[in-house]
C-alpha cells in the first residue's frame, strides 16, 4: 500500500546511512561544536555498526578532521575549518 500523506506534505525517506550523516552533520553544525571546532558522536540504538565505521573511515580521509576513537560506537571529532566538504553529503 502506497504511503498516504496529506495533500502539501512532502516526505522524503533517507537510508539508515543517509540518516546517520544528516544527525552527526546537525551535530557538528551546532553553535556549541562550531565554536570549540570539536564534538564527541556517538551511535545511536537501532544505527548499523557497519555504517557508523564506514562513515568514520570517510571521515579519517578528510585532511582537516581528526577522528579519535574512543570506544565502540563513540568517536571524539576536532576540526580545523568550520565546513567539511563531504561529511553531510559524501
Amino acid at each position: 500500500m502506497p504511503n498516504q500523506t496529506s495533500p502539501g506534505v512532502v516526505c522524503q525517506l533517507y537510508s539508515p546511512y543517509e540518516s546517520l550523516i544528516l544527525r552527526i552533520h546537525r551535530q557538528i553544525n551546532s553553535s556549541n561544536a562550531q565554536d570549540r571546532r570539536q564534538t564527541v558522536i556517538t551511535l545511536q540504538p537501532g544505527e548499523s555498526l557497519q555504517d557508523w565505521d564506514t562513515f568514520l573511515d570517510e571521515l579519517d580521509m578528510e585532511e582537516s578532521v581528526r577522528v579519535t576513537h574512543i570506544e565502540t560506537g563513540a568517536a571524539h571529532l576536532r576540526w580545523t575549518n568550520q565546513h567539511f566538504s563531504r561529511i553531510a553529503y559524501g
